[in-house]
């Protein structure tokens, strides 16, 4: 293989690398752009919504509910 070609080889690669990580800077692709958010009890949990939003659609969390609701405690719990 003759320098020139590997010259271009070298340069083809890392624009390919280049590409890639800009494409990963702006979400489009990796981890974040594909991870579904974790579900408890069946029901998703997303980042973006209070403890007590999250544990209202849980199976796992009826009790947990119950008892903010009925010590009166939803409006300040949601609010941390």
């Amino acid at each position: 293989m003759s320098l020139t070609s590997k010259i271009s080889r070298v340069i083809g690669r890392a624009a390919v690398g280049l590409a890639i990580a800009a494409a990963v800077m702006v979400g489009l692709v990796g981890p974040s752009a594909a991870q579904a958010p974790v579900t408890v009890g069946g029901a998703p949990m997303y980042a973006n919504r209070n403890i007590i939003q999250n544990a209202v659609n849980s199976k796992d969390h009826t009790i947990l509910v119950a008892a903010v609701k009925a010590a009166g405690e939803v409006s300040s719990t949601a609010t941390r």
